[in-house]
């Protein structure tokens, strides 16, 4: 979750998220079965990277995010889990072997200058999972209002990716069903020529678990769905695009 949604520790995940969780131990199962330092960059809450490598042979993990505040940091830390959390990039290089770049390229006017310099981290045969928001016809009030310079489509994530230096092991998308619906917002904003609309990004969701589960449920299908699909060669476009790489 980006920080400037949250709205609390406490409170239940959006199915966007927990589905989002499973996606990514499917496409990281490798990774996650070796005993590596990872740095998740962007993390957040540190959600993501709590549940990701729980249970994993992960055990050494920095979590890193700009906009974490001291008070934070402490709160975070408390949860456990191994991780350690920072407002800081660590001035160890060449030593991990899977790097989380969730959601943080579309931040970056300068995304190719970041991704060469988050290669100086990896050690050898260590990995890069890359996400970002699909397609910038997508652009709406809520990619303003959550800071982001552009959107991308899978040939733009993977160009970007050997430009840097990287070479790119596999990509695709995520969240299949929530284009259609992402698409109609976007044009409706176009039409009515609303720039900051209301936000309803998922810190603020609201609704219990009953319905929560339902809907996580539906997504991770549709997730899996999208990866088994993926593996077949067919890459079913969807709203989030990802991209697994590792260093030349």
């Amino acid at each position: 979750m980006d920080l400037r949604e949250l709205k609390g520790l406490s409170r239940i995940r959006h199915p966007w998220e927990t589905s989002r969780v499973e996606a990514l131990r499917s496409i990281l199962k490798q990774s996650l079965d070796k005993d590596a330092k990872a740095l998740d960059i962007g993390c957040g809450d540190g959600f993501v990277c709590m549940k990701l490598f729980k249970g994993t042979a992960v055990k050494r993990i920095t979590a890193v995010d700009i906009n974490l505040t001291k008070e934070l940091i402490d709160e975070l830390s408390k949860r456990g889990g191994g991780i350690t959390y920072s407002d800081k990039l660590p001035k160890e290089k060449n030593c991990y072997g899977l790097i989380l770049l969730l959601d943080v390229v579309e931040h970056v006017k300068d995304d190719g200058a970041l991704l060469k310099e988050i290669g100086d981290y990896l050690e050898q045969g260590g990995r890069v999972l890359i996400t970002a928001p699909a397609f910038n016809f997508l652009f709406s009030s809520h990619d303003r209002y959550l800071r982001h310079v552009r959107r991308y489509s899978l040939k733009e994530l993977r160009s970007l990716v050997e430009s840097s230096g990287l070479r790119c092991v596999s990509s695709g998308y995520l969240f299949a069903s929530l284009l259609l619906p992402r698409l109609l917002s976007a044009s409706l904003e176009r039409l009515f020529k609303i720039k900051d609309g209301p936000q309803k990004g998922v810190g603020n969701w609201r609704f219990g678990r009953g319905i929560t589960k339902a809907i996580e449920l539906m997504l991770r299908a549709d997730n899996k769905i999208s990866l088994i699909a993926n593996g077949f060669g067919l890459k079913l476009p969807g709203l989030t695009g990802w991209v697994l790489c590792e260093r030349r």
